[in-house]
């Protein structure tokens, strides 16, 4: 196939299917879950294959691949159902919304199997944050990779912020990647390519590259069942609360940006709210927490800022024009 879409050499056996995605079976025990809905955007059809897909690994198979061959791996969350649940003032079922992302980025990073994401071309935003959420990630060389929510008004809280925090903390100079960290996720910054998106911290050391995006499927299928043998799932980790030493640091930087006139008003108010999560919420002096009360934080920032009018307008204008709206 031409275009930068990757092929499966042969159309493998279909387990199951909804209007989003499919689950196939690659052979040597080995699962793919392919998304199939517009721009492979993230909404309630794929969730639930999801969940069902790894029940369907834990119980037949040695792993489980999420890619697929369309025209990227993922464009992020289906935001026109987000808005409209804003527009609406649906504020329970959006909540209900974040935390199923959330249970299902956790599904798969706690499975009992090894999950590995395939990305290629776009994977932002809730695209993203599923590949942060494998045990491994195959990428194509070819592969723009961010946490964009910012543009839409947003922060991330599909697991993303929380998985960066703890990527960043694992640095021996924790508070210095947590400030790159926090300037890539309030800038929406997307990698060039896979090995840039290893500086961002989107990829691990350990995750792989794949030149030929035509032999990335198979690639992944590899990588699952290298891991197979023996694999643990992770413990869920004490994340560092670095608290309002980074904190005071992060809201200067935020406050000298916003003087010098590179961020408005409103992104400077997105910036805080990222901030107050990366640096533990209220808890003011360093110290852990566990993963979920990072993931509540999130969630908590997430929902407050759907009901802001300039999220609103933010969401909108990315919708109609394709732009991010400077307000």
């Amino acid at each position: 196939p031409t275009g930068g879409g990757v092929s499966v050499p042969k159309k493998h056996r279909v387990i199951r299917e909804n209007a989003g995605a499919a689950l196939c079976d690659l052979g040597d025990g080995v699962a793919c879950l392919e998304f199939h809905s517009k721009m492979n955007t993230i909404g309630g059809d794929i969730i639930s294959l999801l969940f069902a897909s790894l029940e369907d690994v834990n119980a037949n198979f040695q792993g489980l691949v999420i890619g697929n061959e369309g025209q990227h791996f993922s464009a992020g969350a289906n935001l026109m159902l987000l808005m409209m649940e804003a527009v609406e003032g649906n504020w329970d079922e959006i909540d209900y919304m974040v935390r199923t992302f959330q249970r299902a980025t956790q599904a798969i990073r706690y499975n009992a199997k090894p999950v590995v994401a395939a990305p290629f071309a776009l994977a932002l935003g809730g695209g993203c944050e599923i590949a942060l959420a494998a045990a491994r990630v195959q990428a194509a060389a070819e592969t723009y990779m961010g946490l964009v929510e910012v543009g839409a008004g947003l922060i991330p809280a599909g697991g993303g912020t929380t998985e960066m925090l703890r990527r960043a903390s694992m640095d021996s100079d924790g508070p210095r990647r947590v400030r790159e960290v926090f300037e890539n996720i309030g800038m929406a910054k997307v990698s060039t390519s896979a090995e840039h998106a290893r500086r961002l911290l989107y990829l691990r050391p350990e995750d792989g590259i794949t030149m030929n995006s035509d032999r990335l499927i198979q690639d992944a299928k590899a990588e699952v069942l290298r891991l197979a043998d023996g694999f643990r799932p992770p413990v869920p980790p004490q994340l560092p609360v670095f608290g309002e030493s980074l904190g005071a640091e992060l809201k200067l930087g935020i406050y000298l940006m916003h003087q010098a006139g590179y961020i408005t008003d409103y992104e400077a108010h997105i910036a805080r709210k990222l901030a107050h999560v990366l640096c533990g919420g209220d808890m003011t002096r360093p110290s852990t927490a566990p993963e979920q009360y990072f993931l509540d934080l999130e969630r908590e920032a997430f929902n407050s800022l759907c009901g802001e009018p300039k999220t609103l307008a933010r969401m909108e204008h990315l919708l109609k024009k394709g732009k991010v709206l400077r307000n």
